[in-house]
């Protein structure tokens, strides 16, 4: 598929296509196969990964016997805090839907600081979201959907094309973002004060034009936040593969705004 990274990996990194230009390996547990593909593809970009929550790596493998949804939160804020711009989070499809997603919301993490590599082994190549195979509510950053590419015992994923970005937010921006106001089904603009609602209307508006997102070009900017905006923002929420939840928070905030 055009415009997006495919990536494998493998316990046995024998597996691997030697024109691989993306793949993904372990730090720690019984197959330590990062350094050796480091070695091996010297030029694939290399997504590290730790079975273990007390590891470093760029990604956190959580299942059954390694990592838990639990550990996810703690975790991420270590590798932020250690340089990782945005730290990876692997889970089956329906953990994630579940367990991991709706943990670092509640840990307050932006969806957009945040890498998620979903494994729905469908065999055919997509990546999890309501617009594909509908396993989860928001669009993953990534999907492993087969164990057995080339009929090898060989994982094979598809990435979006910005996955392996590195480049920062500027904390002024995360800053800007995290003082707008969350708003959501029942919040009004009041006289005097300034209009955030009907902001996040004509924001909603624009991008639906932009991009032919069909009713969400026709929404009322009235500076009620009703059905009729929350349904919008969370098409737009969709378009920018953000949790919808049609709450404009700072994510939500972040895409509207960079749109």
């Amino acid at each position: 598929m055009t415009g997006y990274i495919t990536m494998f990996d493998a316990v046995d990194i024998a597996q691997i296509p030697s024109g691989a230009t993306a793949v993904a390996g372990y730090v720690d547990g019984n197959y330590q196969t990062a350094s050796h593909l480091a070695a091996m593809l010297p030029h694939a970009s290399l997504l590290t990964i730790a079975v273990t929550a007390a590891d470093d790596a760029d990604c956190l493998d959580i299942e059954t016997g390694d990592a838990t949804p639990a550990d996810a939160a703690g975790w991420y804020g270590r590798q932020r805090a250690r340089g990782i711009t945005r730290p990876c989070l692997y889970a089956s499809a329906g953990l994630m839907e579940s367990s991991v997603a709706p943990l670092i919301r509640a840990a307050g993490i932006a969806r957009s600081s945040v890498r998620l590599w979903s494994a729905h082994y469908t065999g055919a190549p997509h990546i999890c979201g309501p617009s594909s195979c509908g396993a989860m509510s928001t669009g993953a950053d990534g999907t492993q959907w087969t164990d057995a590419a080339y009929g090898r015992d060989l994982d094979e994923s598809l990435l979006t094309a910005d996955f392996f970005g590195t480049a920062p937010v500027p904390a002024w921006q995360e800053a800007m973002m995290s003082a707008l106001p969350v708003l959501q089904q029942g919040s009004k603009d009041a006289a005097g004060r300034p209009f955030y609602v009907r902001r996040v209307q004509v924001l909603v508006s624009g991008i639906g034009r932009w991009n032919a997102l069909g009713s969400v070009t026709q929404l009322n900017q009235d500076g009620v936040y009703g059905p009729a905006t929350a349904a919008a923002v969370k098409r737009v929420q969709e378009f920018f593969r953000l949790t919808q939840d049609g709450i404009a928070g700072p994510s939500t905030w972040a895409a509207l705004i960079g749109g």
